[in-house]
């Protein structure tokens, strides 16, 4: 009987369940293979996206033109909105321009294009559930 109720617990997502969710993202429009694409993935209330009390960090060295797939289990789930660049000259900044506009690649969560200034967190939120998420994000050059 006891074997019973845990295989239909188990079934119904009560427990067996990980604790953190895959959240398979697909970064798009890589055109260098060279330097270092920086991801930050931001909470509500957080610095998004300046970089401050950021939830999870990842840097990946880009082998290839074209995309790159990434399957992150370190997020518990919730909300986030998160902010890519592709740092092409390793100084660990996101260059801008005169007028302060990214001279490198760059992308958010949901594809959000900034048109006047920096998007805030709601323009950007995605929301992972339990069962996990996959997401794409088309860098902008």
């Amino acid at each position: 009987m006891k074997i019973l109720i845990i295989t239909i617990l188990t079934s119904l997502g009560f427990i067996g369940m990980p604790d953190k969710p895959e959240l398979q993202l697909r970064i798009q429009n890589i055109k260098n293979a060279k330097g270092t694409i920086r991801i930050a993935f931001f909470k509500k209330g957080s610095d998004f996206p300046n970089g401050n009390d950021i939830s999870l960090a990842k840097e990946i060295k880009p082998t290839k033109t074209g995309e790159l797939l990434l399957n992150i289990t370190e997020l518990p789930q919730g909300d986030y909105a998160i902010a890519v660049y592709h740092d092409l000259n390793g100084n660990f900044n996101l260059d801008k321009n005169v007028f302060g506009y990214p001279s490198e690649p760059f992308g958010f969560s949901k594809n959000f294009k900034p048109r006047f200034s920096a998007p805030d967190f709601d323009d950007c939120k995605i929301s992972i559930p339990a069962t996990g998420l996959q997401t794409s994000i088309k860098l902008i050059d």
